[in-house]
């Protein structure tokens, strides 16, 4: 029986979790699993600040920038 191995994609390479090791040339099958609701939420999240800092003039209010997207995700 095969023993399953946890990764994450990292370039072209899979780094495998909890220090599991597998000799140099093993072939392996990789399925990508799903992604998690925190991954697209964060993926997400940044897509739309880069479109609202692309549409604010140089000179905005950072501060100002922040509390109205913490509003924004706030009311969602």
């Amino acid at each position: 029986m095969n023993e399953i191995y946890r990764g994450i994609v990292r370039g072209r390479s899979v780094e495998l979790e909890d220090g599991a090791l597998l000799p140099e040339g093993t072939r392996v099958t990789v399925i990508p699993e799903e992604a998690t609701d925190e991954t697209y939420s964060l993926g997400a999240w940044l897509q739309g600040t880069r479109q609202i800092r692309s549409q604010l003039p140089l000179t905005s209010d950072s501060v100002g920038i922040l509390e109205e997207i913490r509003q924004e995700r706030a009311d969602r």
